[in-house]
């Protein structure tokens, strides 16, 4: 017998004109014959034409889950049954009301059960089956349960595991919630979660591409219950609220081995967390992979061609630069080689490499662990960062003395890297002989190869750069590969300084960085600058993304 309500939207499609009386007549025998009247209706009209006159029907709006995105915290108020049971998915919570993704929006018992389970009041959207059908795979993949866990690094760790198990109770409630940011925040390939508790809220920020983008805004009730959570699976002390806390969490996602770091930090709202999520993927870039023009590649392998000597990594706080040493020493890794590192902290391990980490509670900072490194008869040393005085004397005295040292430097430009090395009162003619080459870097959103734009060649930047060839760049459009912010992933700007003779003797004479940098503007050296420009001519990123980059540098 013909559902009633297949009937009601035939009468209503043909009173609008949207079918024929003979098309309509074809349909309700379809219909009569056991055929689905979606399917029978692909004779006639589109997909979108049908949501379109359906959304009509209804009297609901029509949404796109694949462009519009689903909000975790409004999914997982209802379990995975009942959205299977109706084919529908909350998406999102709108002046206190959630919103419901639906295919069939006319079915009120759904409705009255969707209510029930997670006591808001609905409000019906309007989706195809398929959307619907993608988005519960995506948000119903969750589940915890701890392993045994081999991991040699110091404190607590335990092993969670992320894949499809219904969890009841409040309990259950809050570990679906932080599995199911877990699980979105890897799926963005977000670097951080930011967990931030307010006075009247509890937000939670992802960190993607370098910009925070706000996803969700709990209820304040919800910061202990959480933040306990976190602390749990990182090996925390739940009871210790007062002081900052770290910790490390190794999930297991999809298969997919996930390392994250945590760190507490009290506040008068409640304990702010951080989770950093570290892709093991990253590590295994090679030079070419992250993004260096042809002639900073081939510069940064001469340097580890070198016998001895300090290569310097210097850019502010990510930037990138232990992603760059890491590829560095892919490069040297080999049986006849002993390398031996000394990390702050430990962030992605490499076969190959005798990898330690910091450790000031027992007194083993970056100088302390250089020493214990020399002791151990390396070939090449790794050294996270130079921060003090201390730590400067012994890796330049270790390059002095026959080993490749590669390390990193906060600092804007190469040239400012020789100028801090100075500034430690390390003495120049040590500096001019241990150092071998500096590689200055920044990190810039790499523009979206489905959506970008083509534009007009701003006047203003004609001057002073070699536009020749090159009619129109590229700036970001938005769509749903990009969730509509025009950039997807990260691209590496680069300076590659060639330390030759004339830049040791204006090091020997207590150079500055201005000094050091015209000389190098004054041997055709490209800097940031110049590099951040070749990006936005062969359509890498936008000018926008490195305005900041050319004015201030």
């Amino acid at each position: 017998m013909p559902d009633i309500s297949d009937l009601s939207f035939l009468d209503f499609l043909v009173k609008n004109k949207h079918i024929s009386s003979a098309q309509n007549h074809y349909l309700q025998e379809q219909i009569k014959l056991g055929h689905a009247l979606h399917e029978a209706l692909h004779n006639f009209l589109g997909d979108e034409e049908i949501l379109q006159h359906k959304s009509s029907y209804y009297g609901v709006k029509r949404v796109k889950l694949s462009e519009l995105g689903v909000d975790s915290f409004a999914a997982f108020l209802i379990p995975e049954q009942l959205a299977i049971k109706y084919n529908l998915i909350p998406f999102k919570i709108n002046r206190g009301r959630l919103c419901v993704a639906m295919a069939d929006p006319a079915d009120r018992r759904a409705m009255e059960d969707v209510e029930l389970y997670s006591g808001y009041k609905t409000e019906p959207y309007l989706a195809t089956l398929e959307e619907i059908k993608v988005a519960i795979r995506e948000f119903y993949t969750i589940q915890q349960s701890q392993g045994d866990s081999t991991d040699d690094y110091q404190g607590p760790l335990n092993v969670w595991k992320i894949e499809e198990k219904a969890v009841t109770g409040n309990e259950g409630s809050i570990v679906r919630l932080v599995d199911s940011l877990f699980n979105q925040a890897v799926k963005e390939m977000a670097s951080d979660i930011h967990w931030e508790p307010g006075e009247e809220s509890f937000k939670v920020k992802f960190r993607i591409d370098g910009r925070l983008e706000l996803k969700t805004i709990l209820s304040s009730a919800f910061v202990r219950s959480v933040t306990a959570r976190l602390k749990v699976m990182a090996g925390m002390d739940v009871t210790e609220m007062r002081r900052p806390q770290d910790g490390r969490i190794v999930l297991d996602l999809f298969g997919k081995r996930i390392d994250v770091r945590v760190s507490t930090f009290n506040t008068v709202y409640g304990e702010k967390v951080v989770t950093r999520i570290l892709d093991y993927e990253t590590a295994q870039l090679s030079l070419a992979e992250l993004g260096m023009r042809k002639d900073v590649e081939e510069g940064a392998r001469k340097l580890l061609l070198q016998p001895h000597g300090l290569i310097l990594v210097t850019g502010p706080t990510g930037s990138g630069k232990t992603t760059t040493l890491y590829a560095l020493l892919r490069e040297l890794q080999a049986d006849s080689l002993n390398i031996v590192s000394i990390e702050d902290p430990v962030e992605y391990r490499l076969p190959g490499v005798n990898q330690a980490q910091v450790n000031t509670k027992i007194g083993l900072d970056f100088a302390q662990g250089l020493r214990a490194i020399l002791r151990q008869d390396p070939d090449i040393i790794m050294v996270g960062e130079i921060r003090d005085r201390e730590t400067a004397k012994i890796a330049t005295a270790a390059a002095l003395t026959g080993h490749l040292v590669l390390t990193t430097v906060h600092t804007n430009t190469a040239a400012e890297a020789l100028a801090r090395m100075l500034e430690m009162d390390i003495e120049p003619y040590i500096v001019a002989a241990s150092v071998c080459g500096v590689i200055a870097q920044r990190l810039v959103r790499r523009l979206c190869p489905f959506c970008r734009e083509q534009r007009t060649v701003p006047l203003g930047l004609k001057h002073g750069f070699n536009w020749e060839g090159i009619d129109y760049i590229y700036g970001p459009g938005g769509c749903s590969r990009c969730r509509g912010t025009g950039y997807k992933g990260r691209i590496g700007i680069h300076e590659y300084l060639n330390y030759d003779n004339r830049i040791k003797e204006l090091v020997l004479n207590k150079g500055s960085a201005l000094e050091i940098d015209r000389l190098a503007r004054s041997l055709n050296i490209p800097s940031l600058k110049d590099d951040a420009l070749i990006k936005v001519a062969e359509g890498w990123t936008s000018l926008e993304e490195v305005i900041s980059l050319i004015e201030g540098v």
